[in-house]
């Protein structure tokens, strides 16, 4: 007669065995799936360090190379000061700049009476600038400007006659009075309203001048009127 509960009991056993085989089984291949991503991810790290052990002199010499440049590539151009205590100005690359300002990435640090200090990426550096000064030079003709910073049209000014500076500096002399700083100058060349422009001949003698703004065609023009050949 056939025992069917030894049967039954067999038949559970076989499928125990059987069960722990497959477990068995998957362990094992997760274990190698496992082992050959780690293979793989250490390939990779070592191909990576391989690359930027090869590249690396040249990536870091490409970054000092641009870090040097822009540390030392200095392409403004000073070219005029007009100092006042309270709010002094300059020209640079032909345009009125304040401290704080920045231009083509340099910063106007600070502007003295005769140098402004720039700074780029970090590198500070100074340029020098002849301060204009009151007074009468022999041997040119000269054009003297007097005016102030807080006046408008006297402001508008200042690239003209910084321009006509670079351009006629062996024709002519341009100086510069800020009579807000130097009050007692108002009165002693008569300014009443400014700006005030006064032309003297190369002996120091006034022989023209003119009130409010004036435009660089008329300063020529008020140059060869009184016989000076630019």
């Amino acid at each position: 007669m056939i025992n069917f509960d030894r049967l039954a009991d067999k038949y559970d056993e076989e499928q125990k065995r059987e069960d722990s085989s497959k477990i068995q089984s998957q362990a094992v291949k997760k274990t190698k799936k496992s082992s050959l991503h780690i293979v793989l991810l250490v390939f990779a790290l070592v191909i990576v360090a391989s690359i930027a052990y090869y590249f690396w002199p040249t990536v870091k010499g490409l970054r000092a190379a641009t870090k040097v440049s822009a540390l030392f590539h200095k392409d403004v151009s000073l070219t005029g000061i007009f100092y006042s205590e309270d709010d002094p100005i300059a020209i640079v690359d032909g345009k009125i700049v304040h401290e704080e300002d920045v231009i083509d990435d340099v910063k106007v640090l600070k502007i003295h009476k005769d140098e402004v200090e720039f700074e780029r990426a970090g590198r500070r550096w100074s340029q020098n600038m002849h301060v204009v000064e009151k007074g009468v030079s022999s041997g040119l003709p000269m054009l003297l400007e007097l005016g102030s910073h807080k006046c408008p049209p006297c402001r508008q000014m200042i690239p003209i006659l910084d321009g006509l500076r670079a351009k006629y500096a062996a024709k002519f002399q341009i100086k510069y009075i800020d009579v807000w700083q130097d009050r007692a100058a108002a009165s002693e060349y008569g300014v009443r309203k400014i700006p005030t422009q006064i032309f003297y001949d190369r002996n120091g003698k006034e022989v023209f001048r003119h009130v409010g703004f004036y435009s660089k065609k008329d300063i020529l023009a008020a140059w060869i009127k009184l016989g000076v050949k630019l």
